[in-house]
């Protein structure tokens, strides 16, 4: 397969590495200080999965360039941009390449899937919950740090042939990125922004792993008051999970899904230290908006997203 990846962070590294290593094309738009690392020396991958050292990758770093050198020719899009961005870089990649072709959003937060369907539509969108955590080390080289479940991949209803869902779900798992497909994707979108609205910020904001929120009483009290208030979220939004009440969350959390992902840090806690804008509209801020829509209070999740925008906002030197 001929395999783009709009994205060269962690995730996007990780997915791209992998899957040229199983012989596929892989062609990444991304920073130019990974790219250029990527074409020069390779891309270095170590961690929970092995160290590996891929070789057979391309890079670029504008649109135009790619399609110039590469061609519009592939067979699946990866989309791994911050969540913030996925409007922006959807509307330039369909200008640049007008021929449909399938496009697997690997991003945090909510909103994604949508906007995906609205600007190439549903036919050719699909979202996956990824719930592995990787890191950067310095350019060309990522880490996979933690891993809990696999990664799940699906469309909307009535969206994209089932069929390509599985295809896609069998070359990942075969490039040894373990993924399994579903029709539920929503639901396992959902649950990942629980995951995170319950961890992410508040680690962010505290400057420490997921492991650390674990062990503290007061920790575990702001994580049980931003959990309890998503599931009013969700019964407001009709939508189900595979945890019946806030405690049976609470409990899979604590005894089963941190301590999977123990030693990683808050992905929102890099993008403050690089100087970087963090996914926390997407994430605990869109439970605060939706929550507004149907009337809800969620102090909780509006300190957590307050907080969080004024330490990104330090780091950026905004003073407003």
């Amino acid at each position: 397969m001929r395999i783009l990846v709009l994205g060269a962070g962690a995730i996007g590294l990780v997915f791209g590495g992998f899957l040229a290593k199983a012989g596929h094309r892989v062609v990444f738009l991304g920073r130019e200080q990974n790219v250029s690392e990527i074409k020069r020396h390779g891309l270095f991958i170590e961690g929970l999965w092995g160290n590996h050292l891929i070789k057979n990758m391309v890079g670029y770093t504008n649109l135009e360039e790619l399609k110039k050198k590469e061609g519009t020719s592939f067979d699946l899009v990866l989309l791994t941009v911050k969540s913030y961005d996925t409007e922006y870089m959807l509307k330039a990649f369909h200008e640049t390449f007008a021929d449909p072709v399938p496009i697997l959003s690997l991003q945090n937060g909510l909103g994604n899937l949508d906007k995906m369907s609205r600007i190439i539509g549903p036919k050719w969108a699909m979202a996956g919950r990824v719930i592995f955590g990787a890191e950067i080390d310095t350019p060309g080289k990522v880490s996979v740090t933690v891993y809990a479940e696999e990664v799940i991949v699906g469309g909307i209803a009535n969206g994209i042939d089932y069929q390509k869902v599985t295809g896609i779900a069998d070359t990942l798992s075969n490039a040894g990125i373990p993924t399994l497909p579903t029709r539920e994707i929503n639901k396992y979108i959902w649950g990942k922004v629980l995951y995170n609205s319950a961890l992410n910020g508040l680690g962010a904001i505290l400057g420490v792993k997921y492991g650390f929120l674990r062990e503290h009483e007061s920790s575990r009290m702001l994580i049980t008051g931003i959990v309890q208030e998503f599931f009013k979220v969700l019964e407001k939004e009709n939508v189900t999970l595979d945890w019946p009440t806030p405690g049976a969350y609470l409990d899979d959390l604590f005894e089963r899904l941190i301590p999977a992902t123990y030693d990683h840090y808050p992905s929102m806690l890099r993008d403050i230290q690089h100087r970087k804008r963090t996914e926390i509209d997407s994430i605990n801020g869109a439970i605060v908006e939706i929550a507004r829509k149907h009337g809800i209070d969620v102090p909780v999740n509006w300190l957590i997203t307050t907080l969080v925008k004024t330490k990104e906002k330090i780091a950026l030197g905004i003073k407003i």
